[in-house]
């Protein structure tokens, strides 16, 4: 009837590959790459932890949460940016590391960066 015809879904599209185009399909990860996932608190001028390390291909995955103020956690390097969020709250961000080096992550509020809200991201 009807109502064993529902819309298919998200996953039974994915799961249908007709096609070459599947490799377009935003949830499929480099194959020398793997999902690396952190959370990183944000306070004070200060990220915990305040390094990263990652390898070069991996899609790394962000929650950012903010324990206390108004922060946000950007890495210009890649296009990364949440926006800015307020005690309590969180927001997550991804990205493939695509470029090999010691990048800096930062809150951009105010003079936060100035004052020390700083951390690495490296990718080996």
């Amino acid at each position: 009837m009807l109502k064993k015809s529902p819309s298919p879904a998200p996953s039974e599209v994915v799961s249908q590959p007709e096609t070459g185009t599947v490799v377009e399909e935003p949830t499929v990860v480099p194959a020398e790459g793997t999902v690396k996932e952190f959370t990183v608190e944000g306070s004070p001028f200060k990220f915990v932890p305040n390094v990263i390390k990652v390898k070069k291909g991996d899609t790394v995955r962000v929650t950012f949460k903010n324990v206390t103020g108004n922060h946000d956690f950007v890495i210009d390097e890649f296009e990364v940016q949440t926006n800015q969020i307020g005690e309590g709250e969180e927001e997550e961000v991804e990205f493939v590391a695509d470029k090999v080096g010691t990048f800096e992550y930062y809150c951009s509020v105010g003079n936060h960066r100035a004052q020390g809200m700083v951390g690495k991201l490296i990718v080996e």
